[in-house]
């Protein structure tokens, strides 16, 4: 008998029996968490192995199983692992009665429900049940969740559910109400109207927490559509002036700055509360938003201009490169209305153009582009010059351009010396890397055609940038300037009467590392080099021989004292004939056009013979 008990097998638990063993030794989210560190060098198999386990665990029945199964697959959601596969069971444990397990649903359907899960249709009358619920714990899950997972078709249909929860008795939901109706504004704008009255009252209500609920809300909305909410100014001032939080304080202040350039009284009524606030509060974001909301819209207040921007040196002066940025981003606002009061702190703003952070360096450039005038354009020209060798090539770039940019501006307005420009130009061009070769090349032929007075001056400042041989290697750093090359070969041949040395030019133009260049580049090469050969040789021939002389000019075909024949070709035929006539016009036209041609031949020879023979002296006589 004992032996035969002995030998007998354990059966199998079944039913509560196993659900109940297998509880006890399901792994929790703490364990997990601690798995996953253990497991260094093979997370992703053990993160793989868990979800196998969460997948098991999730059908079964016994609801505090699935509810350790739903918040372990969504702690894995938020490392990457998808659990749109559980969102039946998600809805499952959101219709729980135990708030234990309604809070891990709601948790659950707030991270991984969006406007594409299928089961969103299945929650509306689930959410509506727990808004009217009198436990204020699941009202403020169904709150929270619907704010998160709010779409078109359940902010029209629970919209009218989280209005009627502003006017409950309990602060916390007043609060969380207020905050959801922004989110359902966003998906069903329509529901605004009807809300608004509701809303605004929400301002003077007893609670706080509620006040900056609400005015959070507003202040977004009114970022929107500023000139619906201009009537509210006067309650949003009383708030200014009384309020003791620097959050809804940061909130009106930004109000007033959409609200300003609307309604200019509003300016001069906010200079004294705003200046309390410049010069008593040391948080900074609220510092900022002052700022921010002067030189937006109060630009006419010229004393808490000069204040804001006071304090704006401060910042620029913080070591912080947040704040320092924000200086500079506030500092933008006044370049059009107070460029004085701006120029006055360009030190500190040209020292932010050499700054390590490329954000500041960006946002400086833009002022100090903004602040150029004509007596310190060739000052601001120097620094930004300057900055180029210890800029990066995007920043280097951005450098050039802005100089360009500067002086073409308004056809050249801010320029007074030209030759100055063709200098500045031609450095530029040598800018290693630089993506505006064409760019330089433009202006250098620009300069040229408009300003007839610098052609000598320009030929002569580049020429040495046409025998620079460094220039026509075929490198990364080079890659834009056979454009600009271009350009200044043209100009060369264009201008070679001011050509001091030809030998020179001509090899540069003839040079073999001119195949280095592009085709188009290499046509314009040649093209030049024609012209400077031609030039070189009509200046030759003009000093070897007199210039001819002017012919006799010719008689009137009617005027009684010409040549017989003259007054012949110019009478009618006798017979009439017209066909006759025409033949004798065009037989003459003929003759006329050969001996022209015939004149053309015979100079265009004489000019080659000259140009071959041995140099003569000026003053004597060239034998053709």
């Amino acid at each position: 008998m004992s032996s035969s008990m002995g030998s007998r097998r354990p059966q199998p638990q079944t039913g509560a029996m196993a659900t109940v063993t297998k509880g006890l030794f399901q792994k929790s989210l703490r364990d997990i968490i601690t798995g996953i560190r253990a497991n260094k060098d093979r997370q992703k198999d053990y993160m793989n192995k868990c979800l196998q386990d969460i997948r098991a665990e999730v059908i079964s029945p016994d609801i505090r199983t699935k509810a350790v199964a739903i918040e372990k697959a969504t702690y894995l959601h938020s490392l990457g692992f998808n659990m749109t596969w559980a969102s039946f069971h998600v809805v499952e444990l959101m219709s729980c009665t135990n708030v234990k397990y309604k809070r891990v649903g709601y948790l659950a359907a707030t991270q991984s429900f969006g406007d594409d899960t299928d089961v969103v249709l299945l929650i509306p009358n689930l959410l509506k049940k727990d808004l009217a619920s009198p436990n204020p714990a699941e009202a403020a899950l169904a709150i929270s969740c619907l704010g998160n997972i709010v779409t078109p078709e359940l902010s029209q249909t629970l919209v009218a559910d989280v209005y009627s929860l502003l006017n409950n008795h309990k602060p916390e939901l007043r609060r969380r109400a207020c905050l959801c109706l922004y989110k359902c504004f966003l998906r069903y704008p329509e529901a605004l109207r009807p809300s608004f009255a509701r809303l605004t009252e929400c301002l003077e209500d007893d609670d706080q927490t509620v006040v900056q609920a609400a005015v959070t809300v507003l202040a977004e909305l009114a970022m929107h559509n500023p000139k619906t909410y201009l009537p509210l100014a006067p309650k949003f001032y009383k708030l200014l002036t009384t309020s003791s939080s620097n959050w809804m304080t940061i909130k009106l202040v930004k109000v007033f700055g959409a609200l300003t350039p609307l309604e200019p009284r509003l300016a001069k009524k906010l200079v004294g509360p705003l200046s309390e606030i410049l010069e008593t509060t040391s948080a900074k974001s609220l510092l900022y938003e002052c700022i921010r909301t002067v030189v937006a819209g109060m630009t006419s207040q010229e004393k808490i201009v000069r204040q804001a921007v006071d304090k704006l040196k401060d910042m620029l002066e913080d070591n912080d490169p947040n704040i320092k940025y924000l200086a500079l981003h506030a500092l933008t606002f006044l370049l059009e209305s107070h460029p004085r009061i701006v120029a006055e702190h360009k030190g500190n703003i040209f020292a932010c153009v050499d700054h390590e952070d490329s954000n500041i360096q960006y946002c400086a450039l833009k002022i100090v582009r903004g602040l150029v005038t004509k007596k310190t354009l060739m000052d601001t020209t120097a620094h930004l010059m300057g900055a180029m060798g210890k800029a990066d090539q995007r920043f280097r770039d951005e450098l050039v351009w802005s100089v360009i940019h500067v002086c073409m501006n308004d056809r050249y307005a801010l320029v007074t010396d030209f030759v100055w420009y063709l200098t500045v130009l031609a450095d530029l061009t040598k800018v290693p890397s630089s993506a505006h070769g064409g760019l330089v090349g433009d202006q250098l032929v620009d300069i040229c055609l408009r300003v007839e007075v610098v052609r000598e001056s320009a030929v002569a400042i580049l020429k040495p940038l046409l025998l620079d041989p460094a220039l026509l290697e075929n490198t990364p750093s080079n890659a834009t300037v056979p454009e600009a090359l271009k350009s200044i070969a043209w100009i060369i041949g264009e201008y070679a009467h001011f050509i001091t040395d030809v030998d020179e030019v001509v090899e540069a133009l003839s040079s073999p590392n001119v195949t280095n260049l592009p085709a188009h580049v290499q046509a314009v090469y040649v093209q030049s080099l024609l012209k400077v050969y031609a030039s070189a040789v009509a200046t030759h021939a003009g000093a070897v021989r007199p210039p001819p002389t002017a012919p006799e000019p010719a008689q009137a075909p009617f005027d009684e004292a010409a040549p017989p024949a003259v007054l012949a070709l110019a009478a009618p035929c006798e017979e009439g004939d017209d066909d006759f006539a025409a033949e004798r016009a065009a037989a003459a036209a003929a003759a006329a056009a050969g001996r022209t041609a015939s004149v053309v031949v015979a100079h265009f020879f004489r000019v080659l013979n000259v140009s071959r023979a041995e140099p003569i002296e000026v003053g004597s006589r060239a034998k053709v």
